[in-house]
Order: C-alpha cells, then structure tokens, then sequence
C-alpha cells in the first residue's frame, strides 16, 4: 500500500510541477504580450513626400494623426496635392506596418500563426515604400530594420 501511496504522491507532484511551469510560462508570455502591445501602441510613422511638398504622420492603427503641406506643395494643383497625399499616407502606413513587422516577429517569431495573423492586418497599405527619394522619421526607439511584411511569407 505504501509503494501505492508512494506512487501516486509522485505522480500528483510531477503534475503540480508540470501545471506551475505552465502557468509561469503563460504569465510570462502575457507580460511579454502586454510589453509587444504598448510598443506597437507608440508606434508611428512619418513620410515626407520626394520634394518636400507633404509631410504625413500615421499611428500603429493607419490613422493619420499629423498632415503638414508646405509652401512647395501649395503650388500644386489640387489633384496632383490630393495624389500626393494619397501616395504619402500609403508610403508612412507600409513603414508603420515595417516597424510594426518587426517587433511582432521579434518578440513571436516568423513561425508563429499569430504573428501572420497581426502582419496580415497591416498589407491593407501594400508593399513597403522603395526607397522614393522621401525621407522618413521613426518613432524614438524603434531602430529596428524594417521587415518587408508585404512579401511572400510562408
């Protein structure tokens, strides 16, 4: 009876042992989940249009939070201003979604379905901007290399 109740003490502490190590590796992901979402959070892009005309500033969420038009692009006409930023909002968007790429696959890795899942989110901007002449400003602290999350991943 003995190696019977020695046995099952055994048995029920592995399992206890096992069920600890998982629930300190599931908090310790949800604290590395919550750290990925406030980066992402704080994340912005700025793009400025190949002769100065627009500078635009989108969020982590493609919100434009900042338009500056200057003097140079007040001399366009309202389609090509209008075209151009389009074109910008589109080129700081696919940055953002960059350096957004980039930290999600840092902290998840290249393998992870939830990592595919959050970068599918931000192709709605397209490929990534070439390299257009434009200048571009990153949020304090992300210099990270950008990832081209527009491409092909497996």
């Amino acid at each position: 009876m003995d190696q019977v109740q020695d046995a099952a003490e055994q048995a029920v502490s592995k399992a206890k042992a096992r069920f600890e190590a998982i629930a300190r590796e599931t908090k310790a992901r949800a604290e590395r989940d919550r750290e990925l979402a406030a980066k992402v959070k704080a994340m912005s892009a700025t793009m400025t249009s190949r002769r100065d005309e627009v500078k635009i500033t989108v969020n982590h969420a493609g919100q434009v939070t900042d338009v500056t038009i200057t003097e140079r692009g007040m001399e366009l006409s309202a389609q090509e201003l209008s075209r151009m930023v389009q074109e910008t909002i589109r080129q700081a968007g696919a940055k953002v979604g960059q350096l957004v790429g980039g930290v999600v696959r840092e902290s998840w890795g290249d393998d992870n379905p939830e990592s595919s899942r959050t970068l599918s989110a931000y192709d709605v901007f397209g490929a990534p901007p070439q390299d257009t002449g434009g200048s571009s400003d990153r949020t304090p602290g992300n210099n990270r290399m950008p990832w081209n999350i527009g491409g092909n991943r497996s």
